[in-house]
């Protein structure tokens, strides 16, 4: 049974340390939060009826981040993924505070390719731990939230495997 929008922020990646009193932080030391997020969305053919909305969930949670206040120094990133044998399997746009870049991104994603129920999940967020330029700074809030509607492939035997995923992410973001 396919979860549909429910699914926007199933996986979300968050690490640094004492961010509940971040925005009470930034206030009194004058300074803006730091923000980075990235987008990882399915764009198989399954996500065919959703994508349209889900590319509109992801607008609408990173414009709410812009427009926080105090306004936060944000770098958004976006990752669409596939299948093996698809056009990709993954289809990255580095973090970025080029806002208009990612969106313009976001949008030109369309819901192709697929053809079985699972997804090269894992290896998109392999590829948003281990190659997205995050910050080295453990002051900064980073994020990964993963939009889909189908699991991992579990059978790729040479695919990174999402319980060493999260211990990677742990350490590095």
């Amino acid at each position: 049974m396919r979860i549909g929008l429910n699914l926007v922020a199933s996986v979300a990646f968050v690490a640094a340390s004492s961010h509940s009193c971040l925005a009470k932080t930034a206030a009194a030391n004058e300074t803006k939060p730091r923000i980075e997020v990235c987008f990882v969305l399915d764009t198989t053919g399954s996500m065919g009826g959703l994508i349209e909305g889900a590319k509109q969930k992801i607008w609408s949670i990173a414009n709410e981040m812009i427009s926080a206040k105090p306004t936060p120094e944000l770098k958004l990133g976006l990752i669409g993924y596939r299948d093996r044998g698809d056009e990709y399997v993954v289809k990255s746009f580095q973090l970025t505070d080029d806002i208009d870049s990612i969106y313009g991104h976001l949008r030109d994603f369309k819901a192709e390719g697929g053809g079985d129920e699972p997804e090269s999940v894992n290896e998109a967020l392999a590829e948003a731990i281990e190659k997205m330029p995050w910050s080295q700074d453990r002051k900064v809030l980073k994020i990964i939230f993963l939009v889909g509607d189908a699991p991992p492939h579990l059978d790729y035997a040479d695919g990174p495997k999402y319980p060493e995923l999260c211990r990677i992410a742990a350490k590095r973001i």
